[in-house]
């Protein structure tokens, strides 16, 4: 077993007295998970005074932490594996990822900053600089606590129940709402599925009821799709819930779950992505889907996807001004459309498949009236990246391909993957 070390540079050493007695913390020191030592600055501090701060050049109200004394004592506890971060606004906002990832450090050395902050050449002797929040403190130390806190207690044996996946901020994620005895208070029970003895129906409302409370109260954090254990998540685009709506009994897709306020929870199907099969299957598969998807008569589906449409959309969105000047060009040389009901954005990826053929489509946010070029040139972009001639796929379907079309929508493929916004 590696023993992780956390040294604590301050100036106020005494702050650190508590959290050293805290039952976690105090455990994981006692099973040799973690040494902490914490270190007096004012030690390496020169001068009868000992003085650690000085005022800054050029003036200015407060004080600054002098740079010769705070890397002396860098210097004194600092080795080859030893990774130092500084707690200041400037640093980047914390979070759990970043927990995960300095728990794997050996030596981790939280420089707690005061006053108005440190002398700007001390951050040359830092690796990182760490902030836990948009809001003033009086000094580091508090913000040394709470990554100290959050790297300790993911450590196997601190907590004496080691789990720690299903906490708030794991999955991305809030934690779900939990109850205990009573059973029923002021009118309010507890949701029957909890008392239902049913492990999975349990940890499918458990999953469900995380993402509305996250839906509800930290929106920020649903920025991008998410596989669940049980559902999709992502954000409606714009027009994805109709599209699955409409296709309802025409193709296989997901089914809505819950929405809300743009979110989407989607069903996660049952099987593997087409991508895991052989070649042979992989061909037979996406000529089978392009064939589905061209037969649909979509007269009546309410979302449009045509070219008018997506250069609308591309126009919106901020992107560079190479991205732009090739959107002008593809807007000069527009093809005439042969409209059909597309899934947007076709990849090995998106087409879920199992022992007895197609489960389904997913990544439907781009799906609607546009194209038939459209798909066909995402799938067989999506086949050569795994080594497979588009030419095989071509020979299935039987067709004499307009190669300045596929062209064309392969272009405007790659231009709206790479416009931000």
């Amino acid at each position: 077993m590696v023993t992780m070390k956390v040294t604590f540079l301050t100036i106020f050493p005494e702050s650190f007295d508590s959290f050293l007695d805290y039952p976690v913390i105090r455990r994981a020191v006692g099973r040799g998970l973690v040494d902490i030592e914490v270190v007096d600055v004012r030690d390496f501090a020169s001068g009868c005074f000992r003085a650690v701060d000085d005022s800054p050049y050029g003036g200015g109200a407060g004080l600054l932490l002098r740079v010769d004394t705070l890397c002396s004592a860098l210097a004194s506890v600092a080795g080859t594996s030893s990774r130092t971060i500084l707690l200041g606004p400037k640093g980047r906002p914390f979070c759990q990822r970043m927990a995960h990832e300095l728990a794997r450090q050996e030596h981790l050395i939280l420089v707690a900053g005061h006053y108005e902050g440190v002398d700007e050449r001390f951050r040359s002797h830092i690796d990182d600089e760490i902030s836990i929040g948009d809001y003033i403190l009086t000094g580091g130390e508090s913000a040394a606590i709470v990554v100290a806190e959050a790297v300790i207690r993911l450590m196997d044996g601190a907590l004496r129940d080691a789990s720690t996946k299903e906490e708030s901020f794991e999955s991305g994620l809030l934690e779900y709402p939990q109850y205990t005895h009573p059973a029923v208070h002021e009118g309010r029970a507890v949701p029957d599925v909890l008392t239902s003895g049913d492990r999975k129906r349990i940890a499918r409302f458990n999953e469900m009821e995380a993402v509305r409370d996250t839906a509800r109260s930290r929106p920020d954090l649903l920025a991008h799709d998410r596989e669940l254990k049980f559902f999709f998540l992502h954000r409606d685009a714009g027009g994805e819930a109709e599209v699955i709506r409409w296709l309802d009994g025409r193709l296989p897709v997901p089914a809505i779950v819950w929405e809300d306020g743009g979110f989407l929870l989607l069903d996660r199907l049952k099987g593997r992505s087409l991508r895991t099969t052989g070649r042979s299957r992989k061909l037979k598969t996406c000529a089978a889907v392009l064939r589905m998807l061209w037969s649909l008569d979509a007269s009546d589906c309410p979302v449009r996807m045509d070219n008018v449409s997506v250069f609308s959309r591309l126009r919106k969105k901020e992107m560079s001004y190479d991205l732009w000047c090739r959107l002008r060009t593809l807007e000069t040389v527009e093809p005439e459309e042969d409209l059909v009901f597309s899934h947007g954005s076709l990849t090995l990826d998106s087409i879920i498949v199992n022992g007895n053929g197609i489960v389904g489509m997913v990544g439907l946010q781009k799906a609607g009236v546009a194209d038939r070029y459209r798909d066909l040139a995402s799938i067989l972009s999506s086949l050569e990246e795994e080594g497979v001639e588009g030419s095989e796929l071509i020979g299935l379907l039987g067709i004499d391909v307009d190669e300045d079309r596929l062209d064309f929508f392969r272009q405007l493929g790659r231009l709206d993957s790479g416009a931000s916004g």
